[in-house]
C-alpha cells in the first residue's frame, strides 16, 4: 500500500520533542520518506493521501505483557489459568483479545504466558495473515518452583534440570522468550526467592544462547517491611535476567543494579489501579482493597526509585493476567507519567523502548525510513494529555489501515 499523510504533528519515538507540519509517505508497507513543512499534493497516483492538520502521528504502541487467553475482569484470571477450558475455546478467546488489542492502537505486543502454550500458535497465526493482531513475542506456559502461581496451566518443576528440559522445549516450540515465576510465599506470609541463583542464571543464559530475553515474575501483594520480599528481584537481576515484571518490591541496591546492567523493569500498575477504581462496584471487603492500597503504594515507591537510577521502564498492562482488559495500555502510560515519568518518556516506554526489549525495534518502535509502518493517528496530542491515545483517529499495521 501506498500513503502519504501529510501535515501532521510527528512524535517519532525518538526525538524529545515532537516535530509540527511533518510528511511521512509509506511505500509498500514501508516508510519510504519523511520531510518537513507543509505539503498541499503528492503528485504521485495511486497513493492515498491523509490531511493530518490537527493530528499526531506517532508509531503503534507495544504492551509490555499481556495474556491474550485471559479476557480480565473480577473473575478472568481464574477462568484462563484454573478453569478447564479446551485449545479451542481458548485460542478463539485469544485471537479476539488480539484484534481487540491491535483496534487499540497496539500494533506489537509481548504474551508472557498462556495455557498450553497457545500464546506461541496465536503468533504464528498472526505473522501468517490469518487473524487480525499485534505482531506477538509470545512465551508459552508459565515456569515455576512451586508458589509462585496457582492453576493446573502452569508448568512447574522442582529441580535445575527440570527447569533445562522444559526451557529447551518451549524454545524448541518457537517461544519469541521466556517467562519465568521468581518469587512465592511462604505459609506464614513472608516472601522468597524461589528459583535460587543457580537456576536463575541457567534461566538468563539458555534464553540468551538461543537469541531470546528472560523475563522474571517479581511480585508480591504483602506490605515492604515483610521478611524477603526484595529477594526474588534482586536476584534475578543479579543473574541476568532481562527483565522484572510487575516488581512491586524493588528496593535501592536493586535499581541500582538494574540500572547498571539495563535490566528493564514492566511495572503493571494497572494491576493494582483496576481493582481500587473497581472496588465499590465490586463490593470489595475493606481487608482485599486494603492489600491492592499496600500494592500500589509499594509499586509506586518501586517505580520512583527505578526512575531516580535510570533504570529502564517499559509499559505493560498485564491484561488477562489481571482484572485489566485488553487495549486499555493508555491508562498504563497514564499511571507512569503519575509516578513521575515525563509524557515523552512514557510514549517510549509503549513504542522505542518496548520494542528494544523485545527484539523488534529494527523493524518497528519508532518512525523512521526503512521501518515497518506500523503507525497510529491520534486526534489531539498525547504530550499535552495522555488521554488523547484514547482517541486513535486511524491505525496502520505495515502500511495497511486495519482502523
Amino acid at each position: 500500500m501506498n500513503l502519504l499523510i501529510r501535515n501532521v504533528n510527528l512524535i517519532d519515538g525518538k526525538e524529545p520533542r515532537p516535530t509540527p507540519s511533518v510528511n511521512v509517505v509509506v511505500e509498500d508497507g514501508v516508510i519510504a520518506w519523511i520531510g518537513e513543512g507543509a505539503v498541499s499534493s503528492f503528485k504521485r497516483p495511486h497513493y492515498e493521501e491523509i490531511n493530518g492538520q490537527d493530528l499526531t502521528l506517532m508509531p503503534g504502541t507495544l504492551d509490555c505483557h499481556e495474556h491474550f487467553c485471559g479476557d480480565g475482569g473480577r473473575y478472568g484470571v481464574r477462568i484462563m489459568s484454573q478453569e478447564s477450558d479446551n485449545r479451542d475455546v481458548l485460542f478463539g478467546r485469544a485471537a479476539a483479545n488480539a484484534r481487540r488489542s491491535l483496534m487499540a492502537g497496539q500494533t506489537s505486543a509481548r504474551d508472557v504466558g498462556s495455557p498450553h502454550g497457545i500464546s506461541i500458535t496465536l503468533a504464528r497465526a498472526v505473522a501468517a495473515g490469518s487473524i487480525p493482531g499485534p505482531r506477538i513475542t509470545a512465551s508459552g506456559q508459565w515456569i515455576q518452583f512451586p508458589t509462585t502461581w496457582p492453576g493446573a496451566n502452569m508448568r512447574t518443576v522442582t529441580t535445575l534440570e527440570q527447569m533445562r528440559d522444559v526451557i529447551q522445549e518451549q524454545i524448541a516450540q518457537g517461544a519469541g522468550l521466556i517467562k519465568v515465576g521468581a518469587t512465592g510465599e511462604h505459609e506464614d506470609g513472608t516472601g522468597y526467592a524461589t528459583l535460587g541463583f543457580e537456576v536463575a542464571k541457567l534461566v538468563a543464559d539458555m534464553a540468551h544462547e538461543a537469541g531470546l530475553k528472560a523475563a522474571a515474575h517479581c511480585w508480591y501483594a504483602r506490605p515492604e517491611d515483610t521478611p524477603g520480599v526484595f529477594d526474588g528481584a534482586r536476584q534475578a537481576v543479579e543473574a541476568g535476567i532481562d527483565s522484572i515484571e510487575h516488581g512491586t518490591h524493588i528496593d535501592e541496591d536493586t535499581a541500582k543494579l538494574m540500572a547498571e546492567k539495563g535490566t528493564y523493569h514492566t511495572p503493571t500498575q494497572s494491576t493494582w489501579d483496576y481493582p481500587v477504581r473497581a472496588a465499590a462496584r465490586w463490593g470489595l471487603p475493606k481487608e482485599e482493597l486494603a492489600r491492592y492500597e499496600a500494592q500500589r503504594d509499594s509499586s509506586i515507591a518501586s517505580v520512583k526509585r527505578c526512575l531516580k537510577h535510570g533504570v529502564k521502564i517499559v509499559a505493560g498492562t498485564d491484561a488477562g493476567g489481571a482484572p485489566v482488559r485488553h487495549g486499555t495500555l493508555v491508562r498504563e502510560m497514564e499511571l507512569l507519567t503519575q509516578s513521575g515519568m515525563e509524557p515523552m518518556d512514557a510514549i517510549k516506554a509503549a513504542t522505542s523502548l518496548a520494542a528494544e526489549l523485545t527484539g523488534t525495534l529494527d523493524q518497528v518502535g519508532t518512525i523512521e525510513v526503512g521501518k515497518l509502518a506500523d503507525l497510529i493517528l491520534v486526534d489531539g496530542d498525547p504530550m499535552y494529555d495522555m488521554a488523547a491515545l484514547r482517541n486513535i483517529w486511524a491505525v496502520f499495521q505495515g502500511g495497511r489501515r486495519i482502523r
